[in-house]
């Protein structure tokens, strides 16, 4: 028997594998409900995600599986609209290639620093993100964009980050096509998620019910209280021991090393090693005329407390005077906020002083969603522990997968594709 540990995206896509190939499994899951962040919480007219969840695919195959999952006729196809706010002024994203609009100042330090680090390419040396961000973009742009917002997103120095995350998700423009965003000429969409897919009613978590329904051996509130190696044996919370041939884990790795009571020192070293930052998600229902078109805008300036505003209600088809929408700010696990409320109001002030909630709009709604592991931090100690710790987990048949599983920086796609790829490979 395989035991699927978590029902969200990775494990729920491992699972439907194994019943296409016929191999028994089982899925404990703590919560109450299948999806794991792949969630929507309603409140009267208004819904929220736990954070940004699009659907956007680079392989067909599972952008069939979704469509085959939802119904075709229950998605929206989108056109990304995203916006950075910074200088009091709105540009498109992403910055490096949209700057036509800044104050003139900013355009001559973005242009010159871009020129000035082509030149020196050659000579550059990279060992961190902060010199990753200067050899492709210049000390301009680094200056009025990346550098600020990197920081207030991370949290920590940037010299402490490697950029392998980066190397895909960060668009990376040439000389013309800087200067066609200078001077307004730029006609051309960057990056990976320019077209994505939103369910028509009921938020992303949706997906997750069309996945859960095709599954029959999901046990809900059932937590891993601890694994034991030697004789392969789970213990849940209700105090029963059940025993496994091979596991696929979906909690986050940090978690699922110190449920292995027999794991080695340096494994339990390793894992404790691990960074990550959490999120906090300032929902907003807000009534009147439409706050913005966009999907979302990124604030990188320090002013804001904010580094992202999303706005679901324009990933519906019929635009709504009833608006959700989400202000999003990242502390460090061993920072997270103390007063919650607090951190509502000054959200909700910031973004009034910005200029989007007017005196016509009436903040009916105010909640709060935290979800601890958020993002995977990319450090020199993440490549070298990382590779060790999956390897010792496998040669016990256990198979860490999906984005906190594998410690990475992924999609929705990535985790459906990996519960997809481990179950073929068990299959094996």
């Amino acid at each position: 028997m395989i035991t699927i540990i978590g029902a969200g995206p990775a494990g729920l896509s491992c699972g439907l594998q194994l019943k296409e190939l016929g191999i028994p499994f089982q899925i404990f899951e703590k919560d109450s409900r299948a999806g794991g962040l792949i969630r929507t919480e309603k409140s009267g007219k208004y819904q929220f995600d736990y954070g940004g969840h699009l659907l956007h695919f680079r392989g067909s195959d599972l952008e069939d599986l979704v469509k085959g999952l939802l119904g075709e006729h229950n998605l929206v196809r989108f056109k990304r609209r995203s916006f950075i706010y910074s200088n009091k002024t709105l540009t498109p994203y992403p910055f490096q290639v949209n700057t036509f609009g800044l104050p003139p100042e900013v355009i001559r330090d973005c242009l010159l620093g871009f020129f000035d680090t082509k030149l020196k390419a050659s000579r550059a040396k990279i060992d961190d993100f902060f010199e990753w961000i200067l050899f492709h973009f210049g000390f301009g742009f680094a200056h009025h964009f990346f550098f600020p917002y990197n920081q207030k997103f991370w949290k920590i120095p940037l010299t402490e980050l490697d950029s392998e995350w980066a190397e895909w998700s960060v668009p990376k423009p040439t000389i013309k096509e800087v200067i066609d965003g200078a001077l307004g000429l730029n006609t051309q969409d960057f990056g990976y998620n320019v077209f994505f897919y939103y369910p028509k009613q009921g938020g992303i978590e949706t997906l997750a019910q069309a996945m859960a329904v095709k599954l029959d051996k999901i046990f809900l509130n059932r937590e891993i209280i601890s694994l034991n190696l030697n004789n392969r044996q789970i213990l849940l919370d209700n105090g029963e021991e059940i025993g496994y041939d091979s596991i696929v884990s979906a909690m986050p790795l940090k978690e699922l090393i110190l449920k292995i009571k027999d794991a080695p020192d340096e494994v339990k070293k390793a894992g404790e090693s691990l960074r990550h930052i959490s999120v906090f998600c300032v929902n907003l229902g807000v009534k009147g005329p439409m706050i913005s078109g966009a999907h979302w805008i990124y604030f990188p300036e320090e002013q804001h407390i904010f580094y992202r505003a999303g706005f679901y209600t324009n990933f519906l088809e019929k635009p709504s005077e009833h608006q959700s929408v989400v202000l999003e700010l990242t502390y460090l696990p061993d920072q997270a906020p103390l007063n919650d409320q607090e951190i509502i109001k000054r959200s909700v002030d910031d973004f009034r002083k910005a200029g989007f909630l007017k005196d016509e709009h009436l903040v009916e709604y105010t909640g709060a969603m935290k979800i601890p592991y958020a993002y995977v931090i990319f450090d020199q100690n993440r490549k070298r522990v990382l590779p060790g710790i999956l390897k010792f987990l496998e040669e016990n048949g256990i198979y860490s997968i999906g984005r906190y599983g594998r410690w990475t920086y992924s999609t929705i796609e990535d985790a459906f594709r990996d519960g997809r790829e481990t179950a073929k490979k068990l299959a094996r």
